[in-house]
């Protein structure tokens, strides 16, 4: 079982709020400044709500399936190392540049710029592996930090720059790529592990 500080800096750095502050501020920026700072608040706590409610959505589903920890492990481990490497090289679908008429709500900003694919599934991976309260608070930590980078995310791009940003955003995908690994190897310790166990025994 992961601490509740690993599984806090797992999720805050997949949510990546940092490397898609420049996304997130291009779609804000024709509104006033203290409506920008409401708008972000706003999203970053639908985020949360999306996050909580996938994680109590996925809790029993892979359970249902019979899927073995080592899988859960080995996968969450996978997905984390795809998303490092988009951190690292700035791989981005999303655009950069684009503005909106009217204040974005749900989409595109909690989901998917925050609360994404990667995410979630990490999310629903987890929530086998560890206990309910233990892992939302994980996430409700993270998302301290989530909302904290959001609020100062305005005054973050006008201190650092757009390099500035993208060396942030290769610093994060850099320790989310270790923290991958660490997944990755702790799955196939416990693959190991079962080899010595009956065929088809799961932990759900």
């Amino acid at each position: 079982m992961e601490t509740l500080f690993e599984n806090a800096l797992t999720f805050f750095l997949t949510t990546n709020p940092i490397g898609n502050s420049p996304a997130i501020i291009a779609l804000v920026k024709e509104f006033p400044f203290e409506r920008q700072r409401r708008i972000l608040l706003r999203e970053g706590l639908l985020a949360l709500a999306v996050a909580l409610f996938f994680q109590y959505l996925g809790a029993g589903f892979l359970s249902m399936l019979g899927i073995q920890k080592y899988a859960v492990t080995m996968c969450g481990g996978t997905l984390l190392f795809i998303v490092a490497l988009n951190r690292i090289f700035s791989i981005s679908s999303y655009p950069q540049s684009t503005t909106m008429q009217q204040e974005p709500m749900l989409v595109p900003i909690a989901t998917p710029l925050l609360s994404g694919p990667g995410l979630l599934a990490i999310i629903m991976l987890k929530s086998n592996l560890e206990r309910n309260w233990f892992l939302s608070l994980a996430i409700v930590i993270a998302w301290i930090g989530v909302l904290a980078v959001l609020v100062a995310a305005p005054y973050l791009q006008r201190l650092t720059g757009k390099r500035g940003m993208a060396a942030l955003e290769q610093l994060m995908g850099l320790v989310l790529s270790l923290i991958a690994m660490n997944m990755l190897m702790r799955g196939i310790g416990l693959f190991i592990e079962t080899l010595g166990q009956s065929p088809g025994q799961s932990y759900g």
